[in-house]
């Protein structure tokens, strides 16, 4: 089969197959006659080589939209001298049947399928930038710099592609375009998340790592990794995709590649989301014995009520006494629901972005944009205001997030607690006996007295229950009773001597 016979199987004769009810007839300037004669030319000869039924198919394209042309302006120049009006009916018919050609020539250039909105493209697309404007101001401010660099990353991938998809409504059939809003928006969240599991770490820091199955490095080390293996394969599926769509070949693997990442990205969060709940229970329910589980007491250190703010104070003995300051301060307390807010909107999103891309790329679902405005662009754009007014910046203190180190294995703050409830044990033990007259001639023995106190093979077994993190005061009654003993074992000695 030739050429010719080839491109006559794919130009087949074309009508519409529905007529609208009112169209503006095209016109076209003839001086592009000349054009269109160049292009015809290319296409005859494209056509005696070419043999590859895809190359063909878009050779048929452009040929359609040569001949179209060609009616139109036959029919303009034919309508602007001809006096015999009975035949302008049959003109006016071919030409509204090429123009009706070439709107389904340029609809079927369209990537998105779909009249992409103007409007709620360009209000997120300037949501996504004023939010930007505050986290990177407040970030600024108050130096917190990991987490702002994650959110202002994500941030900055959704206005591009939201200014992108408000650009593809003029240039739909713009491969570059569409390239650019499916990369930026496929994986935005995934930097997101990465500040999210970087916040987690440090809570569990502030409170204290008993509170956590994992170790505040180990959650950053894990569920990062987790977030670039999803963000490499969602990008890569979604680049495959897209340029299959572009050449209107099979976009399975690609759309498969891209299920896969984000289906990976959910299992990765759901995992984050266990580690969450069961942080929030241990540091709620664990420290303090007195404070038994049940429903309405969960809600209430949840969403920090007056109940809730109660309990706190019981609790707050049993937390990391270095970073007491930062769990006083006013918002502290709404993190836990704040975290978990927040990585329920990207959950929902992303349970969302499996579903559509499931479907295929003319599904129901992304050929119908107000589920992609209200299933991903406003619950990304919800997690990012809400960090805007609960920035770990504002949150913890200025420069206060550089003080939590994550990847020590013991934060300095908790070292230095340590030492400070060693040295205050010490310090009441010597005040203890400063007033004994006997002190000034045996500071040896007291000494050896101090060294058997601190050895911790030597201590009674009723100190076992001893919390080491709320360094009660030395005047409770087991510490007392053993200064008592020790008292009097030592003057006892004296007077022997």
């Amino acid at each position: 089969m030739d050429g010719v016979s080839l491109l006559n199987q794919y130009l087949k004769s074309w009508t519409p197959t529905s007529l609208p009810t009112s169209t503006s007839i095209s016109t076209i300037n003839p001086t592009n006659t000349a054009g269109l004669a160049l292009t015809l030319l290319e296409l005859q000869n494209a056509i005696q080589t070419e043999t590859n039924t895809i190359s063909l198919y878009f050779l048929s394209r452009a040929a359609r939209g040569v001949a179209a042309s060609y009616t139109i302006i036959s029919g303009q120049q034919y309508l602007a001298t001809a006096t015999a009006t009975q035949d302008f009916p049959e003109v006016t018919s071919a030409m509204v049947n090429a123009t009706l050609s070439l709107k389904q020539l340029e609809w079927k250039a369209n990537l998105y399928a779909i009249n992409l909105s103007v409007p709620f493209n360009a209000f997120f697309a300037a949501m996504f930038g004023v939010t930007l404007i505050c986290l990177l101001g407040i970030g600024f401010s108050t130096k917190t710099k990991y987490f702002t660099i994650c959110l202002a990353c994500g941030t900055v991938l959704e206005v591009i592609g939201y200014v992108a998809r408000t650009l593809a409504h003029y240039s739909w059939s713009d491969p570059n375009l569409f390239l650019c809003q499916i990369v930026s928006l496929t994986v935005a969240p995934a930097f997101i998340m990465a500040g999210v599991y970087y916040l987690l770490s440090q809570m569990i820091i502030i409170h204290g790592e008993q509170y956590a199955i994992l170790k505040p490095i180990m959650v950053s080390i894990i569920f990062i990794f987790c977030d670039v293996v999803s963000l490499f394969v969602q990008a890569s599926g979604g680049a495959a995709a897209a340029v299959s769509l572009r050449s209107f070949k099979d976009t399975e693997l690609g759309t498969y590649i891209m299920v896969g990442g984000i289906g990976f990205q959910v299992v990765s969060m759901t995992l984050f989301l266990y580690f969450l709940f069961d942080f929030v229970y241990r540091s709620f329910f664990t420290a303090n014995s007195n404070i038994k589980y049940s429903f309405s007491t969960y809600c209430s250190l949840l969403f920090n009520t007056k109940k809730g703010r109660l309990l706190r104070q019981d609790l707050e003995p049993f937390y990391d006494v270095g970073y007491k300051h930062i769990r006083q301060r006013s918002l502290f307390n709404y993190m836990p629901l704040v975290i978990i807010i927040s990585v329920g909107f990207i959950y929902i999103r992303c349970i969302y972005r499996v579903i559509e891309l499931s479907e295929g790329w003319r599904g129901y679902l992304i050929t119908h944009e107000e589920y992609i405005f209200a299933l991903d662009a406003l619950m990304v754009l919800l997690t990012c205001i809400t960090y805007v007014f609960f920035h770990p910046g504002l949150v913890f203190g200025k420069q206060m997030t550089a003080q939590i180190s994550v990847s020590a294995n013991k934060s300095e703050s908790a070292a230095d607690h340590e030492s400070h409830c060693g040295n205050s044990r010490m310090y009441n033990y010597s005040k203890n006996h400063s007033n004994s007259p006997q002190s000034s001639h045996d500071e040896k023995f007291i000494m050896d007295q101090r060294q058997k106190y601190y050895n911790p093979y030597f201590l009674p077994t009723k100190f076992s229950q001893y919390n080491s993190h709320s360094c009660p005061s030395s005047e409770t009654y087991t510490y007392s009773s053993y200064n008592s003993k020790l008292e009097t074992k030592s003057e006892s000695s004296w007077q022997n001597r």
